[in-house]
């Protein structure tokens, strides 16, 4: 996994930096932590230099050196006392939280004194496993250093938010997106484009544009909305066999939760009488746009709630197949 490099991290997330570099240098740690903000803004890459400079025998004033075998076994997600858990795909359950305590229970193999274990997309854990998790901070253990990462902490037990330290990730603007994108270079045009519409970070904009859930997002949303254009009937024909078939497993919550937000920045961009987007696929696109503004904010709606129910375990196919449903009632 990627890391972010310390300068680019005190430039675009300086409130974050300055509390994490603080307790880095004086070896003061909390004993949990929320990484708080919107996707994109690089919660889960400042995690992992945080994890590499807790361990790193090499940092200078408290941050990792990024160099040695420590800090690439980190970001390889290789080392011992570090644990990773990821809710992004499937729900985080409770036999989780209890393999992560059995775990810690053991003997380290590592020479650090401390332990680490990062819950990347901590919402979407089961209330089972949130209740397991809340004893687990009731308890702290000492060198145990819990990093929870959220894009929706309201959805998180108030209880567990008050036994961390909230760090707040903030977006950068989307002309400052859009811009530092370009200059990098790293993207096509069109990626750079949807993806500083979202706010995400420049640093992460090649390795996202590069997933193959979202490169699969990418083409279901141009071959499903040129569908939609002529057929309503004809585009969740296409959902259901080309875009996220039942019986596959390659393409899940993530692809889908990327197509939701490509069909919501096209709808927004129909709404507009000019874009900033010069792709010609896409403009000819916006250009066959030809819904009323009331019927473009319902269809933003409808991918809004489907983005919604998409945070909880949910069947795919019957959400894919609701949602088509309710837009073909707006369109028709």
């Amino acid at each position: 996994m990627n890391t972010i490099d310390k300068a680019l991290a005190a430039r675009q997330q300086p409130v974050a930096w300055k509390t994490l570099s603080n307790a880095l240098r004086s070896r003061t740690y909390a004993h949990a932590y929320l990484f708080q903000g919107q996707i994109g803004t690089a919660k889960r890459e400042m995690a992992l230099l945080f994890a590499q400079s807790v361990f790193c025998p090499h940092s200078k004033e408290g941050i990792a050196c990024g160099e040695c075998e420590v800090c690439r076994r980190v970001a390889a997600l290789e080392y011992a006392d570090l644990s990773y858990i990821d809710g992004s795909e499937t729900s985080i359950k409770k036999a989780d939280v209890l393999r992560l305590q059995e775990q810690f229970s053991r003997t380290s193999l590592e020479i650090s004194p401390y332990r680490i274990y990062i819950m990347d997309h901590a919402e979407n854990a089961t209330p089972d496993a949130l209740n397991s998790l809340l004893k687990f901070l009731e308890e702290p253990q000492p060198g145990i250093i819990a990093i929870l990462i959220s894009d929706h902490p309201e959805l998180l037990l108030p209880t567990i938010v008050s036994r961390c330290q909230c760090i707040p990730f903030h977006p950068l603007n989307q002309r400052e997106c859009l811009r530092m994108g370009m200059e990098a270079g790293e993207c096509d045009a069109l990626d750079v484009y949807f993806l500083s519409r979202l706010r995400c970070n420049p640093s992460m904009m090649q390795e996202i544009s590069e997933s193959e859930d979202y490169q699969h997002a990418r083409y279901v949303f141009f071959a499903l909305m040129e569908h939609f254009l002529r057929s309503e009937e004809e585009a969740a024909l296409f959902l259901q066999t080309e875009g996220y078939p039942s019986k596959q497993k390659k393409w899940g919550k993530t692809s889908f939760r990327w197509l939701l937000d490509l069909m919501s920045i096209y709808w927004k961009d129909c709404g507009r009488k000019q874009i900033s987007c010069e792709d010609s696929r896409y403009v000819s696109l916006w250009k066959k746009s030809k819904w009323s503004m009331e019927q473009l904010i319902a269809m933003i709606q409808i991918v809004l709630k489907a983005k919604d129910v998409l945070r909880r375990s949910v069947n795919l196919q019957l959400l894919a197949d609701q949602m088509m449903y309710e837009l073909k009632e707006v369109k028709s």
